[in-house]
């Protein structure tokens, strides 16, 4: 994409910001994955395509719907986050309601993905001992559960009754190869490279109100049809983005916004973001993975960087606008 981007820094606005992100940060996790560098031939990245439909669920007031929620067959649904949980607890009450591995959430959600023959991802309070974590799970069509994550980058409200866990999570599947995350996490940018270098194909993200932090970019820099400018949440946009993978963000819709959507790994000419729309219960989207056209393997990104495929671009020395500019010895000259 080509174009002049232009914002308005407030210093002591962007401070605050900068240091709240890097405290936030945890790079004994980092290290050494986000290092890594690998060849052209990855035997770990997903090596043939195949189609997959996404569907990121959209709730509205207050009540969990789990018992109402089961994916189409070989869907991979995801839901809002603290899924079996009423929005709006306070943090006492959504530690008191942790529960075990293994239990009735766990089974709750194994039975509801064996009812649709899908994928179904949920987060919950996870207690261990005396510690709470903010997990997700993902269960599959047999009735099982396939993965958990404990989330390892938590917001100023999950650390009033949350752990941090210290690992990501990618289990492969018919669907391809799924990572799971938080909210939260997207808001650290080494997890979108975390999750990159273990050649996730989507990346599954329950999630709670829509975020105030939206996607800001021109609307007339896209190619897509139905830019996300104004109504999609940023963090998982750059993930998607930044990744080169899916995300599918079930989550709540509240007035005009909405935390439910589907991102694909080239928003601005080949794969629309998709929100779900008011009234809606989800939105879905029928897809291949690898998404077609990303580096997931880095063969194009090297090839990219073949300097023997491309002729430089060099300005010409004599060029009368490049010597008037030498001759004055900063800002702006008068070309002829």
């Amino acid at each position: 994409m080509n174009g002049l981007i232009a914002t308005t820094i407030i210093p002591a606005e962007a401070d605050a910001v900068r240091e709240r992100r890097l405290a936030s940060r945890r790079p004994a996790l980092y290290n050494p994955l986000l290092a890594l560098r690998r060849a052209p031939v990855d035997t770990t990245a997903t090596a043939t395509p195949r189609p997959v439909q996404l569907a990121a669920a959209q709730w509205t007031g207050d009540p969990s719907r789990l018992t109402r929620s089961q994916p189409q067959a070989q869907e991979l649904l995801v839901l809002p986050e603290l899924t079996g949980l009423p929005r709006g607890l306070q943090a006492a009450e959504i530690a008191r309601r942790a529960e075990r591995r293994g239990g009735s959430f766990e089974q709750l959600l194994a039975q509801r993905a064996k009812a649709g023959n899908g994928y179904l991802v949920g987060s919950y309070p996870e207690r261990e001992g005396s510690r709470v974590f903010h997990t997700v799970a993902l269960a599959g069509p047999g009735g099982t559960i396939l993965a958990r994550y404990r989330a390892t980058h938590l917001s100023a409200a999950e650390k009033a009754w949350a752990r941090a866990g210290d690992a990501p999570t990618l289990v492969s599947t018919p669907l391809g190869r799924i990572g799971l995350a938080t909210a939260a996490d997207l808001a650290v940018t080494e997890v979108t490279g975390l999750y990159q270098s273990l050649r996730t194909d989507v990346l599954a993200v329950p999630s709670g109100d829509p975020s105030a932090l939206k996607v800001e970019i021109d609307r007339r820099l896209y190619a897509v049809s139905d830019p996300p400018t104004g109504r999609a949440d940023l963090h998982p946009y750059l993930a998607a983005k930044l990744g080169q993978f899916w995300v599918v963000s079930g989550g709540r819709r509240v007035g005009d916004a909405t935390a439910a959507g589907i991102y694909g790994p080239e928003p601005v000419v080949q794969t629309p973001t998709l929100t779900a729309v008011a009234g809606a219960d989800s939105v879905r989207h029928r897809t291949v993975v690898p998404a077609p056209g990303t580096w997931i393997n880095q063969q194009q990104l090297i090839d990219g960087q073949r300097n023997d495929l491309f002729k430089p671009l060099v300005l010409d020395p004599g060029n009368p606008c490049f010597q008037a500019w030498r001759t004055a010895g900063h800002g702006t000259v008068t070309c002829p």
